[in-house]
């Protein structure tokens, strides 16, 4: 009872298991590569094959109308970078056979009478098939046509004769002028890598700091702290930072990868990023420490730990849907992610 603090906690005896641990984390080859080189790799692969943009998605045209304006309406298409030129069609049936087998993934069809249409003001319509195999893609894909379709309506009057643009509708004295803020590019690696940040920080030093101590349980060998005068306190304290180290350490390496890699602009302050940083891996570490009390196998504790990690930061976080937009349940677990928080961290900065 009269134990005062500095008798409590010792940090000589958190100094040497810490200087243990580190020991214990050096000697084995294949568990250092994975604590430092896995991270980085999970960043390079995810940053390059996750990705939402739309580009050279095969596309096929049905041109009934065969006139100089439909060709530009047409060539307005092949020339952008998300639709890539795969044919012209004459039979429709032959148009929806390649889209349900995937040789393409949209259909432009530009109806007849089109340029005798504009040139004397009739509404008329074109049609554009999309595959909605992917339903994310093929709404990101209708964008993108729609941005292309009134790109070409404003390039109209320089393309009507003067002879026919007496004949031309006036424009609508509403107009809407799209403004996008934050990502102007619209790339979805500005918004994926930092979920990828926030999910390998969320996952990885939980599965480290867990493994570390159901290894020794399965081995038998804490038995030796157990016997030691260290107290609980100390020993919690020397085992997890070293994995809180190892995990700034990601942090750094997966940072310097989402700027000069993935040229990821970054506009806040990294000093407040660090402190939130160290705050989310304090959090994560500690999250492995408890899974380590409830698990004594290694392969119990890695299938745990993916499953209160990994799947609520996907699901919860908002790393693909705002959870503005998700359903009232999904919001509601999401508070319970400290993932969310981070995450709307990193992509606020």
């Amino acid at each position: 009872m009269g134990l005062g603090m500095t008798e409590f906690l010792s940090t000589q005896r958190i100094g040497a298991i810490m200087v243990r641990e580190f020991n214990e984390i050096i000697r084995d080859p294949l568990y250092l590569a994975m604590a430092l080189l896995v991270p980085p790799f999970i960043m390079i692969v995810f940053g390059f094959g996750l990705t939402l943009d739309v580009e050279n998605l095969h596309l096929g045209v049905c041109d009934r109308d065969k006139t100089k304006l439909s060709r530009e309406y047409i060539d307005s298409f092949v020339q952008s970078d998300t639709f890539k030129m795969i044919g012209y069609y004459d039979d429709l049936k032959k148009i929806t056979d390649d889209l349900q087998t995937s040789k393409l993934r949209a259909a432009l069809i530009v109806p007849e009478n089109f340029q005798h249409d504009i040139y004397h003001g009739i509404p008329t319509e074109v049609q554009m098939l999309i595959d909605g195999t992917i339903p994310l893609r093929a709404e990101i894909t209708r964008g993108y046509a729609q941005g292309v379709h009134q790109e070409f309506l404003k390039r109209i009057p320089k393309l009507v004769p003067q002879r026919v643009k007496a004949f031309m509708p006036r424009q609508g004295v509403i107009k809407i002028i799209p403004r996008v803020l934050f990502n102007p590019q619209l790339k979805s690696v500005n918004f994926i890598v930092p979920g990828l940040i926030a999910t390998v920080l969320m996952f990885y030093p939980a599965l480290l700091t867990t493994l570390s101590i159901v290894r020794e349980k399965q081995s038998q060998s804490i038995l030796a702290l157990y016997c030691s005068p260290v107290t609980k306190v100390e020993l919690l304290l020397g085992k997890l930072f070293p994995y809180l180290i190892i995990a700034i350490v990601n942090f750094a390496a997966t940072f310097l990868l989402a700027i000069y890699l993935f040229n990821v602009p970054f506009r806040g302050d990294f000093l407040l990023l660090l402190a939130a940083t160290v705050l989310y891996v304090i959090g994560t570490c500690g999250l492995g420490l408890m899974i380590s009390v409830l698990v004594n196998t290694q392969v119990a504790a890695i299938l745990i730990t993916m499953v209160l990690t990994v799947l609520p930061s996907f699901l919860y976080t908002g790393f693909f849907v705002p959870l503005s937009t998700a359903s009232w349940s999904v919001w509601i677990l999401g508070r319970f992610v400290s993932a969310t928080y981070y995450l709307d961290i990193l992509r606020g900065m």
